[in-house]
């Protein structure tokens, strides 16, 4: 019964990995209709460790009850896309405030490792987890499980953004430059600059977002 319980699990965990990552990849959109049958057809998984999956997703806000379709992948709104990226910038800007007190030499060896890296990387979805280890690397030097945990959860809201602002011609260049310098305040130990690099990093990217979006 219990490896029962436990297989159900693993099943369950690789299903919503494999939906989570469907959504980063561009695979599921916004309003996209979730169907148990083509899942089942899609991971080989019974409805079981599906129904569970999904009921994860559903409390974690990624999927939502829609009256006519019913189960979809949930959108978000210009207003929700705002207090989205004004929750980041504030997380963002007092994570690389409290690594200057905190991050270590080899932490910051590890931070300018994954900076300097991004120059071999071209495609889109290498440039996102690039980008996504650096910022949960400076959350991780800032010492505090709290805010490591809050920018996880609000992680999840981020998927639903669609493709990455790094997909923008020059914006990848541009973002190489922004935490260049938040990791060179960091080291220096300047809390002050690397929390207004780290909150102008997260503006620059809202911004690109915006444009897109209007346009």
């Amino acid at each position: 019964m219990k490896n029962d319980k436990k297989n159900q699990r693993i099943s369950s965990d690789l299903i919503y990995d494999y939906i989570i990552n469907s959504i980063k990849e561009g695979r599921l959109k916004p309003k996209d209709r979730i169907k148990e049958q083509e899942l089942v057809l899609e991971t080989g998984f019974s409805r079981t460790p599906i129904r569970e999956a999904l009921g994860i997703l559903l409390n974690e806000g990624i999927l939502t009850q829609d009256g006519k379709k019913g189960l979809v992948v949930a959108g978000l709104d210009l207003v929700s896309i705002t207090k989205l990226y004004e929750m980041r910038e504030l997380l963002e800007g007092e994570a690389a405030r409290l690594a200057t007190f905190f991050a270590s030499k080899i932490e910051i060896e590890i931070l300018y490792n994954i900076v300097h890296s991004q120059k071999n990387l071209s495609d889109v979805q290498s440039l996102r987890a690039n980008n996504v280890l650096f910022h949960e690397t400076i959350f991780r030097c800032s010492n505090n499980n709290y805010l490591l945990k809050t920018m996880q959860h609000l992680d999840r809201s981020l998927i639903l953004l669609g493709e990455s602002t790094l997909a923008k011609e020059n914006r990848a260049q541009e973002a190489f430059n922004e935490h260049l310098k938040i990791v060179n305040a960091i080291e220096k130990k300047d809390e002050n600059k690397a929390m207004n690099l780290a909150k102008t990093h997260i503006r620059q990217a809202y911004k690109v977002r915006l444009e897109r979006i209007l346009s």
